[in-house]
C-alpha cells in the first residue's frame, strides 16, 4: 500500500475539504483520509510537500507519432524572417543524416509572408529528405530530394495542400525504422507527463486506408509510462476490428483548416473568395458512420469549418440519438459553430472535442481568426461555454503538435477564453480534461475523480487551478499513474 499525504486533494470541484491524505492499494484509490498519518504493514509513505492534486488529467484528441517526431526535429516558431527560416534548416541538414522534420512554421508570422520555395530548401538542404509543415498542418513544403521520391504528386504547386499534403506527411514518416517510431511514442510519453498528463489519446494512421504502426504501439502499450488510447485513424473498418480496436478515426478529415483555407464553410473567407473544402461528400459519410456505427465502433471525424461540422453532425443525426449517445461519437474540433448549428449537435447528442488554446493563439477580434473569418464569424468559434449551457458535453484536448500538451495552458485558455460568453469556470475547466474525457472513453466508473475504487491516477502540480494563476509558470511537481510515480520533477 501507499500513502500519499501532506498535499491539497481536488474533490467537488475543489480544494474546500477535509482530505489530507489517500491510500493507494493494487494501483486503486482504497480510502480517503482526514489525517496525514496511519500505520498499517508494509505501507510506503509519500510525501507530496504540499501540492495540488488533481484526478489525472486525460487529452482527448493528440498527434503524438508525429509530435515525437517534430520533438526532435526543427521548431521554426520562433522565426520572424525567411532567412532566420533557412538558417535553421541549414544547421540541422549540417547535423543530421536522416530525414529533417520542420515544424510550427506559420507564413503569417514571418516578415516575407510565404512559405520559402523549394530552390531555397535546396539551397539549404540538397540532398537529406526536408519536409516543412504549417502550425496547423494542413499545409507543407517538400524540398526537392523528398519530393521527387513521394509518388503520386503530380500538381505542380510548391505549397502542399490537402490530399497532397496528406500523402506527402504520411509517407515521408511510414519509412522510418520500427526504432525510430518507438522513440517517438516515448519521447511523447515524457512530453506528457511533463505536461501534466496521465493518459493520452491519439491517432495512428495515414486517414486513408492504412493503420500503419497501430500493432506495432497496441501490443507494447505496457512499455510506456503515460497511458495510450490508441484511434485507427483510417477508413478501413475492416482493418480496425481485426487490430480490435474499439474506436476508428480520429483525425479522418471532413474538411482541412482555417489557416491553409481549406476549412469548410457556409459562407465565403472574408480575405478570400473561396468556402473551403469538404473532402467527401454526404452518401460517404453516411455510409461511413452506419457502417462503423454497425460494427459498435466509436466513431471521430475532423471537422472545423460550420459547412464540415454539419455534413458530419448529419450523418450522426441519421444514426439516431440512442446510437450516438451509447457510442459517444466525436465531433473533433467543432470550432465554427452558429447558434443553429449548436442545437443541432445538441439533438444528435455528438461529442466535441475541442482545443481551449486554439482560441488563446487566435482568438479576439484583432485575432487570426477574425483576419480570416471577420469579427462577427470570429465570435462562433470554440464555443465552450454555450455548447455546455444545452447540455452538449464537451471534451477538452490539445491537438498537440498544434498546440503545446500543457494542462496549465489549457486550463488557461479556458478559463480565460478571448469571449467572456464562452469561458469555463475552473470547475468546469478541469472537468473537461478529467471527468468528461474519461467518459469518452467509456471509462467514467475508472477514471476521471479522486474516489474510493477508481484508479489511482493523480496529477500533482505546484499550481491551485480554481484560483488565477500564471500558466506559463505552472509546473509539474509528480504524475502517479496506477498508484505508480511514473514522473516527478
Amino acid at each position: 500500500m501507499k500513502l500519499f499525504h501532506n498535499a491539497h486533494f481536488y474533490l467537488d470541484d475543489g480544494f474546500a475539504n477535509p482530505v489530507k491524505a489517500l491510500l493507494a492499494e493494487k494501483g486503486k484509490i482504497a480510502k480517503l483520509l482526514r489525517e496525514d498519518g496511519i500505520d498499517a504493514p508494509d505501507l510506503e509513505k509519500i510525501d507530496l510537500h504540499g501540492a495540488y492534486v488533481y484526478p489525472g488529467f486525460i487529452d482527448a484528441h493528440t498527434h503524438c507519432y508525429s509530435g515525437g517526431l517534430y520533438t526532435a526535429g526543427v521548431d521554426l516558431s520562433g522565426c520572424r524572417t525567411l532567412d532566420e527560416v533557412l538558417s535553421l534548416l541549414f544547421m540541422a541538414c549540417q547535423e543530421k543524416d536522416g530525414p529533417i522534420f520542420a515544424w510550427r512554421f506559420d507564413e503569417n508570422d514571418i516578415l516575407e509572408k510565404r512559405f520559402p520555395t523549394m530552390r531555397e530548401l535546396d539551397s539549404v538542404c540538397p540532398r537529406a529528405n526536408l519536409l516543412l509543415r504549417r502550425v496547423d498542418g494542413h499545409s507543407c513544403v517538400l524540398n526537392s530530394q523528398a519530393r521527387k521520391q513521394v509518388p503520386g504528386l503530380t500538381r505542380p504547386d510548391e505549397v502542399l495542400r490537402g490530399a497532397d499534403n496528406d500523402l506527402s506527411v504520411n509517407w515521408l514518416q511510414d519509412n522510418i525504422s520500427d526504432d525510430t517510431v518507438l522513440e517517438a511514442y516515448h519521447t511523447a510519453a515524457q512530453v506528457a507527463l511533463k505536461g501534466g498528463f496521465t493518459r493520452i489519446h491519439t491517432m495512428i494512421g495515414d486517414a486513408q486506408q492504412s493503420n500503419q504502426h497501430y500493432k506495432l504501439i497496441r501490443d507494447r502499450l505496457i512499455e510506456f509510462p503515460v497511458g495510450y488510447e490508441l484511434y485507427p485513424q483510417s477508413f478501413n473498418i475492416r482493418d480496425a476490428l481485426e487490430l480490435g480496436a474499439k474506436r476508428i478515426g480520429g483525425c479522418i478529415l471532413a474538411d482541412g483548416s482555417i489557416g491553409s483555407h481549406t476549412a469548410a464553410l457556409s459562407h465565403p473567407y472574408s480575405d478570400q473568395g473561396t468556402k473551403g473544402l469538404l473532402y467527401q461528400d454526404n452518401a460517404f459519410w453516411r455510409d461511413f458512420v452506419t457502417e462503423a456505427q454497425r460494427h459498435k465502433l466509436q466513431v471521430g471525424v475532423h471537422c472545423i469549418g460550420d459547412a464540415a461540422i454539419r455534413q458530419i453532425n448529419t450523418a450522426y443525426l441519421k444514426l439516431g440519438r440512442d446510437d450516438v449517445c451509447a457510442s459517444r461519437h466525436q465531433l473533433i474540433h467543432c470550432e465554427l459553430t452558429p447558434d443553429p448549428l449548436m442545437r443541432e449537435i445538441a439533438a444528435s447528442g455528438a461529442v466535441p472535442v475541442m482545443q481551449p488554446a486554439f482560441d488563446l493563439l487566435w482568438g479576439g477580434d484583432s485575432g487570426f481568426y477574425a483576419a480570416r473569418l471577420g469579427t462577427p464569424r470570429s465570435r462562433e468559434m470554440n464555443r465552450f461555454d454555450s455548447l455546455t449551457g444545452m447540455g452538449t458535453k464537451v471534451c477538452g484536448s490539445s491537438d498537440w503538435y498544434i498546440t503545446e500538451l500543457n494542462i496549465a495552458m489549457s486550463l488557461h485558455a479556458a478559463i480565460n477564453h478571448h469571449n467572456p460568453a464562452e469561458r469555463l469556470t475552473p470547475a468546469q475547466a478541469i472537468r473537461i480534461y478529467t471527468d468528461n474525457n474519461a467518459w469518452l472513453s467509456h471509462e467514467e466508473d475508472l477514471r476521471g475523480k479522486i474516489e474510493p475504487g477508481f484508479m489511482a491516477d493523480l496529477s500533482v502540480m505546484d499550481t491551485d487551478f480554481t484560483q488565477p494563476f500564471d500558466y506559463q509558470s505552472a509546473a509539474t511537481l509528480a504524475v502517479i499513474r496506477d498508484g505508480a510515480i511514473v514522473h516527478a520533477q
